[in-house]
């Protein structure tokens, strides 16, 4: 415990710090008009309120796993993987899943609203840093190497796509890719898979006229403003009301009863309009200062399970960030992928905070090491064997 306390990274701290404080400001500060004239709430720290304690258990969520070996890890991720798999079939369930927007995407389980894909992203993170670490005399060979683990990911990736969700399926997909790159298998096989992932992902959205429409809207948001484009026209409206220093903390148009989702989603279009691009700089700031971060964090790591679990959390992260920036300025389809420990949402709140945790971890294990706190081992020690 002494030696962790030691040797935590604070410059990961502070930004999470930071990232979570700018959240729960923008949350009440997105939600309070919306919260206080809904009939059923008429309440305007309702969002606030709820935020604030999945915010409380996060950092207590964070804290736990930060201290905890995160190579001790391995004998879980089966139970982990299965229950994962249990979690999307069970939401798919008539009668058992929650639909909102014609989506059935969460549990209800009566503290909160669980979102199994959500859980999807730490046990395929774990999943694969694990398997293609254990393969690593195997990765030349496609069949025996590569492939078992991406059986696990299609089957995860199709029920996601069954809910609908192809968004959040798609983003699970680029931490495992990066995991994949990192763990070192043959370039002609990740440009063989990369280019099959592209082209289902294609057909999926030209199979389904929804999917289609919101592929090709973001390319003439203007063409449809009362329509299918209403969302995406009130977003780029906040977002050039704010012009440089913004309209002033509390002070949006649009969150009041213009942009939905502006609390969740859109919660970055409200930061550009109260607070300017001065605002958006430094949010997109802090993302950067975290990617930068991890990806030292993943360099300094003592073991490859360490450092692919590293890279496939900070991409995993900073991928929810470009997609879902991309999506509120017109540069991509509208995804539903919310913005990491901003948006209002427990469920993917609790599970940022759960990956950042293990990431705190790697960077104290590795810190340890490198200031030699610890004395070498043998390889194979390092992987599995605790501190």
């Amino acid at each position: 415990m002494k030696n962790h306390l030691k040797n935590i990274d604070y410059p990961l701290f502070v930004i999470i710090l930071l990232l979570a404080s700018v959240g729960i400001v923008m949350v009440y500060s997105a939600s309070f008009v919306f919260a206080g004239l809904d009939p059923d709430l008429n309440n305007p720290d309702f969002f606030f309120d709820r935020q604030k304690r999945f915010l409380i258990f996060g950092f207590f969520v964070f804290g736990l796993t930060s201290l905890f070996n995160y190579r001790k890890l391995g004998p879980f991720i089966p139970i982990f993987i299965l229950g994962t798999i249990f979690l999307l079939v069970l939401v798919l369930i008539p009668g058992v899943g929650v639909t909102r927007n014609e989506a059935t995407r969460w549990l209800n389980l009566g503290f909160i609203l669980l979102q199994p894909s959500e859980v999807a992203k730490v046990a395929l993170i774990l999943y694969f840093a694990k398997a293609y670490t254990n393969k690593q005399e195997k990765l030349h060979h496609f069949g025996q190497g590569v492939m078992p683990p991406l059986i696990v990911l299609l089957l995860v990736f199709i029920l996601i796509v069954f809910q609908p969700d192809l968004g959040t399926a798609v983003s699970i997909i680029i931490p495992c890719g990066i995991i994949l790159m990192f763990a070192g298998i043959r370039f002609r096989h990740l440009f063989l898979l990369g280019g099959t992932a592209l082209a289902g992902v294609i057909l999926l959205i030209l199979t389904e006229g929804y999917r289609m429409e919101r592929l090709t809207g973001f390319l003439k948001p203007f063409s449809d403003p009362s329509g299918e484009d209403y969302q995406l026209v009130h977003s780029l409206i906040a977002i050039a009301s704010g012009q440089i220093n913004g309209v002033g903390l509390s002070n949006s148009v649009q969150k009041a009863g213009f942009l939905p989702e502006a609390h969740t989603d859109f919660i970055m279009s409200v930061i550009a309009e109260e607070l300017g691009l001065l605002g958006v700089l430094f949010v997109i700031g802090l993302y950067i200062a975290f990617m930068f971060k991890g990806l030292m964090i993943a360099k300094r790591a003592t073991d490859q399970f360490g450092q692919l679990l590293a890279y496939g959390i900070t991409f995993q992260i900073t991928s929810q960030v470009f997609i879902n920036l991309g999506a509120i300025t017109g540069l991509m389809p509208i995804t539903g992928i919310t913005l990491p420990l901003i948006s209002y949402g427990g469920s993917s709140l609790l599970i940022t905070f759960f990956l950042l945790g293990i990431l705190m971890n790697i960077a104290i294990k590795g810190n340890i090491r490198r200031r030699g706190m610890e004395p070498k081992k043998k390889e194979s020690e390092r992987t599995f064997q605790a501190l």
